[in-house]
């Protein structure tokens, strides 16, 4: 029997009840979800709570970045004649820029707080795989990291955020600055994902009882809809850096016009992702 507000009194048995909890029940509880205690158990936590926080904290640090990033160039623009950046940093800087803009802080920034905000919008302990969104966030910093850092060595791309080839290519971009940029947007892309899996299952599969997904927060339809984006739009930059790379480390030709390949195939994979 369905009460008028969805609740199924039939699985009234899934709640707690007055009889007594088996013993050590409660400590388990509390170890499985109490914040972290020690330093080290700062990097192993997978409370959504901790993660959300950690992913937040990151988009942020990464915005703070791009900000810099974005003021450095302002001021070439603005004094051009002093030689304040040179002009292959500048192509780096305006590359970082924008790469960092997009795939480190406005896509992770949003699942991070769906990490965060959802369990408590939806009656959930928890999201679905605490480890899947660890395993996310971790990609996702360490992509970033390892991505931005490169700034630092001279290793940064400078063929601006979407890199279109055959500019991309080892004919006018030798070197592996290139090769940063997709290995880094590679770990975030799979970050993205993931991250995305876990929001989706999260909002079908973990609501609590009586909420239907027409009593949904908007803010857990806008999540559910977000994640779908992503499912259904990062395969397609995926498989367009796959592709780059093995031009790059191989010499496959699939961007190449002189050897066959066709540079607007890179285009539609990625403002394939872009678009959305």
């Amino acid at each position: 029997m369905t009460s008028e507000t969805g609740f199924d009194v039939r699985k009234y048995d899934r709640f707690p009840t007055e009889e007594p909890r088996p013993d050590g029940e409660l400590e388990q509880l509390e170890a499985a979800w109490c914040g972290p205690r020690r330093p080290g158990e700062w990097i192993t936590a997978i409370n959504n709570n901790i993660i959300g926080v950690y992913y937040v904290g990151a988009a942020m640090l990464f915005f703070v970045l791009a900000g810099v990033l974005a003021l450095l160039m302002r001021t070439q623009l603005a004094l051009p004649m002093t030689g304040f950046l040179p002009q292959e940093t500048y192509n780096q800087i305006f590359t970082m820029h924008g790469t960092v803009m997009m795939f480190l802080f406005a896509v992770p920034a949003v699942e991070a707080l769906g990490v965060l905000l959802l369990p408590q919008m939806l009656g959930a302990r928890d999201l679905p795989f605490p480890r899947l969104g660890a395993y996310a966030f971790w990609a996702y910093l360490i992509g970033g990291l390892a991505f931005f850092c490169s700034l630092f060595f001279g290793l940064a791309p400078d063929g601006g955020w979407f890199m279109y080839p055959p500019l991309t290519g080892m004919t006018y971009s030798p070197g592996i600055n290139a090769d940063f940029w997709l290995l880094g947007i590679g770990f975030i892309e799979i970050s993205a994902i993931a991250g995305a899996i876990e929001i989706i299952v999260g909002v079908l599969k973990t609501r609590a009882p009586g909420m239907t997904l027409d009593k949904l927060p908007v803010f857990a339809w806008a999540m559910l809809i977000f994640a779908c984006m992503i499912i259904i739009a990062f395969p397609s930059v995926i498989l367009a850096t796959l592709l780059l790379e093995l031009e790059r480390a191989l010499g496959w030709p699939f961007f190449d016009p002189l050897k066959g390949g066709d540079p607007m195939l890179w285009q539609h994979l990625f403002w394939f992702f872009g678009h959305p």
